[in-house]
């Protein structure tokens, strides 16, 4: 078995890329990358009705079974709502927010969770757990029960890596705003034969501004109980921030912000790994079929992600933006980490140190995939990404990958041509 993945369709057989499958009621349920409990369970009944609307209840047979497991909770989540908000709703709304946030921001596939996970170990600041995120209406309530019981279901790693699950893990907010039924690219993870949606809601150009200042009130009302429930300063990581800095500036003004960036080669192979298996884990219907949309689709987002963060970062105060390449984390995390809390002022750093160190002995075995792409896909990503290459210093690792994919691509016209002549 070769060490690197090449970027296939989803049929590859290889032991990283492997598809789960099932059966139940004599059908095959396949979950490319492994089986991963269903996000939606945490949305209100009306919330997931207009989900299933959305994808005109295209449901395939070997999903309902867990379908039907959707149908018979989700009721719940509404007088659970109801009772929270009936004791918490007054304390939440008069909450001072006199300590903003710490938004971790970056493309997916970045290391932006390996940025956050850091952090994370700081007694002194605290996240939104996976709990909270995927029951977002009534975690105030249910949180230290439900998330018991509900943990059974979950993997003990994320099906496109090896990163620990758990509902009490750090965990991207931008899964709350899916359960509030507000705008996300995330959605695409519900009906993916149907393509790409929502992916206006990356930077909100082009969402009206009503839809854009109920986003921004669901988002606060959610902050808000996250804070009653912590009373710390919060390290939010949600990808998508990093094109909505607009917005997130005039709700955060004090807010600080790091940036992780890396190499677009390791960035899109990765990135279309983790949508595949998403999408197969998450879909109302399975196989998702997005192969034929996929590579362009990620493409696209990486592009315009890319150039909306470096439009937009000016908004940022200069003392309270830190970016930092991912190649430079994983070499020295403590030294980056103990900048990152210098440069944003963020106190006690000596005492979180020894839990961070804790946390990279114990991932001391971690593997990273590594990648092989076409020759022709190589040159398309560092012709479309050439702006994000050279502000963040990826040249010299851009040129030597296309040099590679010219040989390797050399090499393979001569064995063709070998081959044909032997015969």
């Amino acid at each position: 078995m070769p060490d690197y993945e090449v970027l296939p369709p989803a049929e590859d057989g290889s032991k990283r890329r492997k598809r789960h499958k099932k059966k139940k009621m004599g059908l095959t349920v396949e979950r490319y990358g492994g089986r991963l409990v269903y996000i939606w369970f945490g949305m209100r009944f009306m919330t997931l009705m207009r989900l299933f609307w959305r994808g005109r209840f295209a449901s395939t047979l070997n999903c309902i079974p867990d379908t039907l497991a959707l149908f018979l909770w989700v009721p719940l989540n509404t007088p659970l709502a109801w009772i929270t908000e009936a004791l918490y709703k007054r304390k939440a709304e008069q909450l001072p927010l006199d300590q903003p946030p710490i938004f971790v921001v970056g493309h997916w596939r970045s290391g932006t969770t390996f940025l956050h996970d850091l952090f994370a170990e700081d007694p002194n600041l605290a996240f939104p757990t996976t709990y909270e995120c995927f029951f977002p209406h009534h975690f105030l309530l249910t949180e230290g029960v439900l998330d018991h019981v509900f943990k059974v279901l979950l993997p003990k790693h994320r099906p496109q890596d090896d990163v620990p699950v758990g509902f009490d893990r750090p965990q991207e907010e931008e899964f709350a705003m899916v359960m509030f039924g507000q705008g996300s690219p995330l959605n695409t993870m519900a009906w993916p034969r149907r393509g790409p949606v929502d992916t206006d809601y990356l930077d909100f150009d082009g969402v009206p501004e009503k839809k854009v200042r109920r986003w921004a009130d669901r988002y606060m009302w959610f902050y808000r109980r996250l804070m009653l429930k912590h009373g710390k300063t919060l390290v939010m990581k949600t990808p998508p921030n990093a094109t909505r800095i607009k917005l997130l500036t005039k709700l955060f003004p004090d807010a600080r912000w790091v940036h992780i960036s890396r190499n677009p080669l390791k960035v899109f192979p990765s990135t279309v790994k983790l949508w595949r298996a998403l999408y197969s884990a998450q879909g109302l219907h399975n196989p998702p079929y997005c192969d034929s949309w996929l590579d362009d689709y990620v493409l696209e987002i990486l592009e315009r992600f890319t150039r909306v963060y470096e439009r937009d970062k000016h908004l940022i105060r200069e003392e309270n933006l830190f970016e930092i390449r991912y190649e430079d984390l994983v070499k020295d995390p403590i030294g980056a980490m103990r900048d990152i809390y210098g440069k944003l002022r963020i106190d006690k750093f000596d005492e979180a140190e020894g839990p961070m160190r804790a946390t990279l002995d114990d991932r001391a075995d971690h593997k990273v995939s590594t990648y092989k792409m076409p020759k022709d896909l190589t040159q398309r990503i560092a012709a479309r990404l050439k702006p994000f290459i050279d502000t963040h210093g990826y040249r010299e690792a851009v040129a030597a990958a296309i040099a590679e994919a010219e040989a390797d691509a050399k090499r393979e016209a001569q064995t063709k041509v070998s081959k044909k002549a032997q015969s």
